[in-house]
């Protein structure tokens, strides 16, 4: 069973002492909403602090919040250590791994829309909201961290149905919607969502970080299956000695480094009635490498 943590960039990818020293140097930045020029360091204040919109991607017929923009698997196999570049790959719905079809600027979406308003096929529509103990949020038939664009300023959810986006309240129907399991409540589509999506708060963490549970083991699996099968397609005959047969999580992790953080999986798991920011933002303020973000980097410092 293949292991890996930050350790392992820490000792192989870098001299000794390197990531120690790009966190010394290293400033979380935050900027105004719309405005990605205007940023300054993170004083570690959550107060008025809104997450970016992250936006699920069209990926297997539906959409998806596990994407990659550029990311480095990495295997310490019989042949030594193997770093494989991953750009633009999804891993959808139906947990399979694919290439994008399309790929975004997260710093402007400010300029451009992603997704369409809501066509009108959800309109006045009332989709349960399930809560399962180790799955992730369900609305409706989907999982909420894939359709549920994100939250804006007045508490309304904004989901993301296969003709685009639409406003919707939640409401629940049990006393404590996180003390209970099955249907606590549901969401009623009010009408098409036609606002800018920067508007949009997303979950911290989207589009790489993944629960540690029955969902989040397929998806790593699809992204082992993925390198396997890039790997066959350049010919290379014995994958096994590139890319480990499994690997199983313990806690949250990232795609496609199958690196784990120290976030709450509960946190993941129940977005949006729960918000895993402070968590989040936690590990970004120590992490040079941008593992919670779209992308990871390794040369982007002087």
């Amino acid at each position: 069973m293949y292991f890996c943590d930050l350790s392992f960039y820490r000792d192989f990818f870098f001299d000794p002492n390197s990531l120690e020293e790009l966190r010394a140097k290293f400033k979380l930045l935050v900027c105004s909403r719309g405005e990605y020029g205007s940023c300054v360091d993170w004083d570690g204040d959550m107060r008025g602090f809104k997450p970016a919109y992250v936006p699920p991607l069209p990926a297997g017929g539906g959409f998806t919040r596990w994407w990659i923009g550029l990311g480095y698997f990495a295997y310490e196999g019989p042949l030594g250590v193997v770093y494989i570049t991953l750009s633009n790959v999804a891993v959808s719905e139906g947990y399979a791994a694919e290439k994008l079809r399309v790929t975004v600027d997260v710093e402007r979406l400010g300029e451009v829309r992603i997704h369409a308003v809501g066509g009108g096929e959800l309109i006045g529509a009332e989709l349960p909201v399930v809560r399962h103990r180790d799955r992730y949020l369900r609305v409706g038939e989907w999982l909420a961290w894939h359709r549920v664009a994100g939250v804006l300023d007045d508490g309304k959810w904004v989901l993301l149905g296969d003709d685009g986006l639409y406003e919707a309240v939640f409401r629940q129907t049990v006393k404590n919607p996180l003390g209970e399991f099955g249907e606590i409540g549901y969401v009623k589509v009010l009408a098409p969502y036609g606002g800018a999506e920067f508007n949009i708060a997303s979950p911290c963490g989207a589009p790489r970080l993944v629960a540690c549970n029955e969902e989040g083991q397929r998806a790593a699996d699809a992204v082992l299956d993925y390198v396997r099968r890039a790997l066959a397609e350049k010919g290379i005959a014995a994958v096994e000695l590139f890319a480990p047969p499994s690997w199983r999580c313990s806690r949250p992790f990232v795609i496609p480094e199958l690196v784990e953080l120290e976030v709450p999986n509960d946190a993941l798991l129940h977005w949006p009635l729960t918000d895993p920011c402070p968590h989040v933002l936690k590990i970004a303020a120590e992490d040079p490498l941008g593992l919670t973000t779209p992308s990871t980097c390794y040369t982007c410092w002087d």
